[in-house]
């Protein structure tokens, strides 16, 4: 489809939208939509237009197109709509209030319009910082006047002082890909595509898991090693490395190939595992160490996430080569565990002493939910002793508190050897009082996810149990609507064209997921935890319907 065709698309659509919505879209008698035009190698160039008519408006657009002869892949409209006048000295405080890139309006500095900005820009632009020559704002005018002079746009002279006239406004926005596709605004969400089905979330959740495991494939070097994360903003390359890190997001590719199985997403899963072994892991008297060799340390999560991604790879790919290096990586978990059942939690390398004794909840979760997967392949029981232990010195403490999700994922799996009501209690514990927090949570988050669907998976074998009596003061329908609601909510992560297109090199991070109020941080575990989750989100779909 032309150029021409795909704006007449999107005149046709927003024309139906204005007629469903009522909304104030004129200021100063004047319709405003802005036009942004992006490609994977730069950041997009946004036109405003304005005029009394919208058929007037799209004719100019037209025009500028035509005038320009440059194909573009991504088109985005917005008009904008619901505006409100204050003062810069109100915006500014308004801003400082706001989470990080979490403000959802676009801004104009003229009534006029012509010192305009989507809210894309503001935050794809960085801003809404703390400007470095006035401390004191949190309009960083440095930031803007730079983004003008790279848009060449005509903008008036502006003079900024504490009661100048300020206007904050919503939009209407779509993006044309083979449809127009509107991107709903749900404050305080960014805007974000609309699904009219449940069918159609599931077709999309599909897209996305194949898309961003495509990303963590390219993001595997030919030496296995992962480029670690961007900051998209101005494309600057994180240079830290992290051997936990790089084993949960191999577990987490590994996931990603049973639901959309890929010969590229295949070979990198191989070549991120030769590093892991052959650069990653030490051996030393039948003991294999995950060493993380940037700060000297050998972390328990670091073994257990590395023997998570090894017994995943056997059980998917059906072979046990690398048992007896699971094995190796279990001992030295089992030497870390105390005789109360705790665990150690980092040694320092090469010395082998405790530098830490407890770093972070986390570990003790994957250290135990790695166990079982151990077991589950090589039926050891001092590896699902250990477990038990584990959970004892856990239950005395309520850990249950930390709400973790890879606890939530160790009990469900430590319930299918030891169906207890303790650990089915625990389990309960661990998710019912943070659903309302989940719920209402601003950001993305991704890891509630996986909590909330290993807790449901573990309810599920309740049922199969008999054991009901056990759920009659748990909040099983509010599980089931946060659930969905985080299923939706999740995607305001992912790095869509139409958020990609306002960062300095949209290809680098596109169909990645990012941390809004990190400067939309990417890095390989951010992606690895909104990957598993929606390959859970799947894995129980199909399981509904009867699939293998």
């Amino acid at each position: 489809m032309d150029q021409l065709m795909r704006i007449e698309a999107l005149e046709k659509k927003l024309i139906e939208l204005m007629e469903q919505e009522s909304s104030v879209y004129y200021l100063n008698q004047r319709l405003t939509v802005f036009v942004s035009l992006g490609n994977p190698f730069e950041r997009a160039q946004v036109h405003t237009f304005r005029g009394k008519r919208l058929s007037t408006i799209f004719q100019k657009i037209k025009m500028h197109l035509l005038e320009r002869p440059n194909r573009y892949e991504w088109i985005k409209i917005d008009l904008a709509k619901n505006f409100q006048i204050c003062t810069f000295e109100e915006l500014n405080e308004r801003v400082e209030q706001t989470r990080k890139n979490y403000f959802r309006h676009g801004l104009a500095f003229d009534m006029k319009m012509q010192c305009a900005f989507l809210e894309e820009e503001l935050n794809g632009n960085a801003m809404l910082t703390q400007d470095p020559d006035h401390p004191e704002l949190r309009i960083n005018l440095k930031n803007m006047t730079r983004y003008v002079e790279l848009q060449k746009r005509s903008v008036p002279q502006m003079t900024f002082h504490p009661q100048m006239r300020c206007i904050v406004f919503e939009t209407i926005s779509l993006f044309e890909e083979e449809v127009p596709v509107r991107l709903r605004t749900s404050l305080p969400a960014e805007k974000i595509r609309e699904y009219p089905n449940q069918h159609s979330l599931n077709s999309e959740i599909t897209s996305v898991v194949r898309q961003a495991s495509h990303y963590l494939a390219e993001q595997v070097q030919t030496n296995g090693r992962f480029i670690y994360g961007y900051f998209p903003c101005f494309d600057k390359k994180i240079s830290f490395y992290n051997s936990l890190r790089h084993a949960s997001t191999l577990y987490s590719m590994i996931e990603a190939y049973e639901i959309t199985p890929d010969k590229v997403l295949r070979q990198a899963i191989d070549r991120a595992k030769f590093y892991l072994i052959n650069e990653l892991i030490v051996t030393k008297k039948d003991r294999a160490y995950v060493v993380d060799w940037e700060s000297n340390e050998v972390k328990l999560g670091a073994n257990a996430t590395a023997l998570l991604a090894l017994t995943q790879y056997m059980k998917t790919f059906q072979t046990q080569d690398d048992l007896e290096l699971c094995r190796q990586l279990a001992t030295v978990i089992l030497e870390l565990q105390q005789e109360d059942g705790h665990f150690q939690h980092v040694l320092a390398y090469p010395e082998l002493t405790v530098k830490e004794a407890f770093r972070i909840v986390y570990y003790e979760g994957e250290a135990a939910f790695a166990l079982l997967r151990l077991y589950e392949q090589d039926r050891d029981e001092r590896f699902l002793t250990s477990v038990i232990r584990a959970f004892d010195y856990f239950l005395e403490r309520e850990y249950w508190k930390y709400h973790d999700h890879w606890l939530s994922y160790s009990i469900n799996e430590l319930t299918k050897y030891r169906p207890e009501d303790r650990y089915y209690m625990f389990g309960l514990q661990n998710v019912a009082p943070k659903l309302n927090f989940i719920h209402d949570r601003e950001t993305t988050y991704p890891t509630f996810l996986e909590l909330m669907l290993a807790a449901r998976q573990m309810i599920g074998r309740m049922h199969d149990q008999g054991r009901g009596e056990l759920l009659n003061d748990f909040p099983s329908k509010q599980l089931e609507a946060t659930i969905e609601r985080r299923m939706h909510y999740q995607l305001n992560g992912f790095f869509y064209p139409e958020v990609a297109m306002y960062m300095k090199r949209p290809e680098r991070i596109l169909g990645s997921f990012y941390i809004r109020h990190h400067s939309f941080r990417v890095r390989i575990d951010d992606v690895e935890h909104n990957l598993s989750g929606y390959c859970q989100v799947l894995r129980s779909n199909r399981e509904e319907v009867g699939m293998p």
